[in-house]
């Protein structure tokens, strides 16, 4: 199991067997975000009552790791701060701690596993449980639960339904049958003889008007953004950033300028893969300015039309076990590889911002909010006015014309996944309740899923500082607007304001566009599709319908969509990953006879 995800922990590996409590726990080491660049304990520690292994990072005060620290050997700062509050509070621990996290805690007297996601679910955590044999299995990648005997790669046609609909699966599921994963801010406590007990521990505050003065406003998201960005820096003195050169890098960069953090190290990713789509190489000269500016130690990564997508895609779609549909993956993979190549293991970025940005210019237009307003009308529940308003992959209609048997997942399933998420957020305006549901599934369960797997493939760590807990909750307390409903009010346009001294006048009047995600349209995938997707292949996996596929595809392009073009990519990444994770067969991927 370790093995199959070595990538995770390229510093170490870990490994304790409880051979009375029959378990056996297993740690990878990556030696990120280490201050002043000293090495520091693994994520993992063996105790008279405990065993714990700890994915990411705590954010928690120096108090709460010295009472481990005083009675025991050298041991991690994170792992000393999650033990002494655990002994403090047992399961309810777990609301103290902040921080990018997930974790395995074995309690060997009670015989009992306790598995945690962080509260805005930066890390993944995936399990399969097994009661009638008493088994537990799990893992940060569903590859190393894969690698266990007792599991078995099928695939779960009611996720796929779900797959198809969101381009993503939400969770508790995953494409692969028996394969769960925690939500964010939830927790799983198994033992033996009895059911597993999946719990909530955090939820956010009610959505209110907390926030009565827009110069506090400022002056405090400045105050907490610096004091979280502090906190995830955890005292280095080499920081990688991930620059787009858009609003949202460019403040980490400067923020961390103001920190004085000695060496900021940034990155940025551009394609002249199509000289008629200059905007997938619009990011540079921003980046470059920013870079200048504050003189950071500065790479690009620029992908030419001689660039061959194919290995890397293969080596992407194996990562990517909890599929996600978006070619961003690969870029994130190709900045990563730079982020090591330059001598890092770490690095910030700035995704997942916009989830936790508060409310949004069209929910405020009179215009558009009416146009809203209109489309979600005769919904009856917040989940399903969410699913109207989110952007669709195939609705339920055209995925009985994909699949080759019906959907098994109908409106109410789908209603139900969101109301996991969904059913903890509490507000009297469902436009800035549908902000905050945006962040917790759409950025938890693919915006930064994505970041962190396609990271990891390079044995790197990811952070995104925006998901600084005070950071969001102070934002679910912003008023609609300070002015009547003249301007909206966010938490990245008051960042943008509380930071507007220092950053350059072009990157503040940046218009927002989007990062392009389709690289690829000058048909250098075109044979991987065709072999993908094609008559002969779907007739053996016999998932999809070739002439249903045809026509939908051909309907969607007919219809002149501007992004016509996911839905392809959405089918050609599951096959993709139908032949890595069902059918274990990487040759035909290759074309290797």
């Amino acid at each position: 199991m370790l093995r199959s995800m070595e990538h995770r922990g390229p510093d170490g590996l870990s490994q304790h067997t409880d051979h009375e409590g029959g378990l056996t726990i297993g740690h990878l080491h990556l030696n990120a975000f280490v201050a002043n660049g000293k090495p520091i304990a693994p994520a993992f520690a063996v105790t008279d009552q405990h065993a714990i292994a700890l994915d990411g990072g705590v954010i928690a005060g120096a108090a709460a790791g010295a009472i481990v620290g005083q009675t025991r050997q050298q041991m991690n700062r994170d792992v000393s701060a999650v033990l002494s509050a655990y002994r403090a509070h047992g399961r309810d621990s777990l609301r103290t701690l902040d921080g990018p996290f997930a974790l395995a805690l074995w309690d060997k007297q009670k015989r009992e596993l306790l598995l945690a996601r962080g509260k805005l679910g930066e890390k993944s955590l995936y399990y399969y449980v097994d009661g009638p044999r008493e088994i537990v299995v799990f893992a940060s990648e569903i590859k190393a639960i894969l690698a266990h005997p007792t599991v078995r790669a099928e695939l779960d046609w009611r996720s796929l339904s779900l797959y198809l609909a969101f381009g993503y699966v939400p969770g508790p599921r995953t494409l692969l049958k028996g394969i769960d994963k925690l939500l964010p801010g939830e927790s799983l406590v198994w033992a033996a003889g009895r059911p597993s007990e999946r719990h909530r521990y955090w939820q956010l505050p009610r959505i209110g008007d907390g926030v009565d003065d827009e110069a506090y406003c400022i002056s405090q998201l400045r105050e907490r953004f610096l004091t979280g960005l502090a906190s995830y820096v955890n005292g280095c003195d080499d920081v990688g950033v991930f620059l787009s050169g858009g609003v949202d890098s460019s403040i980490i960069v400067a923020g961390l300028r103001e920190l004085g953090v000695p060496r900021v190290h940034t990155f940025t990713v551009a394609f002249t893969t199509d000289p008629a789509s200059p905007r997938i190489q619009e990011d540079l000269p921003y980046a470059r300015l920013v870079a200048q500016q504050f003189g950071t130690t500065h790479r690009e990564v620029v992908i030419g039309p001689d660039h061959d997508p194919r290995p890397g895609l293969l080596r992407v779609v194996k990562q990517f076990d909890d599929l996600i549909m978006t070619p961003n993956a690969y870029s994130k993979y190709l900045l990563a590889e730079a982020v090591r190549e330059g001598g890092l293991n770490s690095v910030l970025t700035g995704s997942a911002a916009a989830g936790a940005c508060g409310v949004h210019r069209k929910f405020l237009d009179p215009k558009k909010r009416a146009k809203l307003e209109r489309k979600v009308e005769g919904c009856t529940s917040d989940e399903e006015r969410f699913f109207k308003l989110r952007s669709r992959l195939f609705s339920l209609g055209e995925q009985r014309q994909l699949l080759r048997r019906p959907p098994e997942a109908d409106k109410a399933a789908i209603m139900d996944v969101l109301h996991e998420y969904m059913g903890y957020i509490n507000s009297n305006d469902f436009f800035r309740l549908f902000l905050f549901a945006n962040l917790m599934i759409t950025s938890a369960e693919k915006t930064l899923k994505v970041l962190e797997k396609a990271t990891a493939m390079a044995g790197v760590e990811a952070r995104s500082p925006y998901l600084d807990r005070a950071v969001v909750e102070f934002s679910t307390q912003l008023p609609s607007s300070f002015d009547g409903g003249r301007t909206y009010v966010s938490l990245k346009t008051h960042l943008k304001k509380a930071f507007e001294q220092v950053l350059p006048r072009e990157i503040l009047e940046r218009p927002v566009i989007g990062y392009p995600s389709y690289y690829w349209s000058r048909g250098e995938l075109d044979e991987l599709q065709e072999r993908l997707i094609s008559r002969e292949a779907f007739e053996e996996n016999g998932i999809f319908d070739y002439d249903g596929v045809v026509r939908t595809l051909q309907e969607k392009r007919s219809a002149g969509a501007k992004s016509a073009g996911k839905h392809d990519w959405a089918l050609t990444e599951f096959c993709l990953w139908y032949e890595v994770h069902i059918k274990a067969n990487p040759a035909f991927l290759l074309g290797v006879s």
